[in-house]
């Protein structure tokens, strides 16, 4: 049963795929491009084996005396548990991560500014397919205050989202308070679900967003 399912799957991916993979960075946060901001993009271009794999797409903003923690060093971390890299038969510069019957998991390493600002925001938009629906269950960073990884900063889903913006793309939003200059992000990939793209951008700011900030609309004003 579940190399059939698994077949099942493949022949999904096969006629799904290339329709889906269209919808390249399909809801990009406002603040992208302001200062202090991170943008992380990952295609899954190709198989990752047994290493990590760099954002296929970088793009950071500052000045300053602000700077990028190590450099411009950005890349998913070394957790596919459970993922196997499948090839798009339809474009064979394409690819995906998919899970099988007991699910999988990735995580991404970000490495971000070294700022005083006190919160770190995260515009996580998720393109996937199959059986069921990839979700971000953890983001966390060492403690600002220590640097110190057995003190970790974990961060809170915000008041806005998640937005399922239709059956192949989902949009999550999160906060870290306080900032850290490091953090990963980890999403948790149902069973037979394969992930086509993952595009991550960040921003430190000193405003929070309140409960009373109901709307992307409200939400983004902050970063104006």
């Amino acid at each position: 049963m579940k190399c059939a399912m698994a077949t099942i799957l493949t022949l999904v991916v096969a006629v799904s795929i290339s329709t889906s993979a269209l919808a390249d960075d399909f809801m990009p946060p406002e603040f992208r491009g302001d200062y202090l901001t991170v943008m992380a993009e990952w295609d899954f271009l190709t198989d990752w084996g047994t290493g990590d794999i760099p954002a296929d797409n970088l793009v950071t903003v500052g000045d300053g005396g602000d700077h990028l923690l190590g450099g411009a060093w950005t890349h998913t971390h070394d957790v596919f548990d459970n993922l196997n890299w499948v090839e798009d038969p339809s474009d064979p510069q394409d690819g995906v991560a998919m899970s099988g019957a007991n699910g999988g998991q990735l995580g991404f390493y970000l490495v971000n500014w070294i700022d005083d600002y006190q919160f770190k925001h995260l515009w996580i938009q998720i393109t996937y397919g199959g059986e069921g629906v990839p979700f971000v269950s953890s983001v966390v960073g060492p403690n600002p205050l220590t640097n110190s990884w057995p003190d970790p900063t974990y961060g809170i889903p915000g008041d806005v989202g998640p937005f399922e913006v239709d059956a192949d793309h989902r949009v999550e939003y999160w906060l870290l308070m306080p900032n850290p200059d490091r953090e990963y992000v980890y999403i948790d990939i149902p069973p037979f679900t394969w992930v086509d793209q993952v595009v991550i951008d960040t921003i430190s700011t000193m405003e929070p967003v309140g409960a009373e900030e109901s709307s992307w609309d409200s939400l983004k004003a902050l970063f104006r």
